[in-house]
């Protein structure tokens, strides 16, 4: 049983599954595979040789670009655009109104925020949650149960290991968004960072640092709270 409107354009050479919801103004590309109980929401495009597997929700106005593969039980919400070859796991949420370049990669289990804009080339992994309104340059890592807070800059090739957290409030708790991160900057495993603090170009954090200031100069810094050391 399919659910296919006919103000929908789904090409003949697409492979529908089972239980499929197509609504109005829907855009199916050649190649394209849906699996089992998808829905796909008005307005949608499903670009050239894209893969949706079972039981995936497509919001309003999303644009999938060719290649991607998006795995079971995903939920994209409205306005979403995917660059080509983007892969998506298992269980992820994709909030509105956000854009995503090419080549991306994005994990299992992930919820990542309202108006992101994400460049090309960034692997994010499982697990990862992020606020509103980040921007994600290009060749950035973002490793295994990192938390973004709202409106946090990754700047090109940045890496964060895994469980590493960007601070949202002080500890009297005033609201402070804002975090920056540079280019080339590593960031080790559980490292806090407070919030509104700006990172520069080239530095790395030992893992488990507390980064509790601005860091203007390239080196390394370890320590609770981080201190250079090189």
């Amino acid at each position: 049983m399919k659910d296919i409107n006919v103000n929908a354009t789904v090409s003949e050479k697409a492979t529908i599954g089972r239980f499929v919801i197509v609504e109005e103004d829907v855009v199916i590309a050649d190649n394209v595979i849906i699996g089992d109980f998808c829905v796909i929401r008005k307005g949608s495009t499903i670009g050239r040789g894209t893969v949706l597997e079972n039981q995936i929700e497509i919001g309003e106005n999303c644009t999938l670009a060719e290649d991607c593969t998006i795995q079971s039980y995903t939920l994209i919400h409205d306005k979403v655009k995917l660059g080509k070859n983007a892969q998506i796991g298992s269980f992820s949420i994709l909030h509105e109104d956000s854009v995503y370049g090419e080549d991306n990669v994005i994990g299992s289990y992930c919820e990542l925020g309202k108006k992101l804009n994400v460049g090309n080339e960034n692997i994010i992994q499982g697990r990862i949650r992020t606020g509103d309104s980040c921007t994600i340059e290009d060749n950035v890592t973002i490793k295994y149960g990192t938390i973004l807070t709202a409106n946090v800059l990754l700047k090109k090739n940045a890496f964060l290991g895994p469980n590493v957290i960007t601070l949202g409030s002080t500890h009297k708790r005033v609201t402070v968004h804002g975090t920056i991160i540079g280019s080339s900057t590593y960031i080790g495993a559980g490292s806090k960072i407070a919030g509104g603090t700006q990172i520069a170009d080239n530095i790395v954090t030992g893992a488990l640092s507390f980064v509790n200031k601005d860091l203007s100069e390239a080196g390394i810094y370890v320590g609770v709270p981080v201190r250079k050391i090189k």
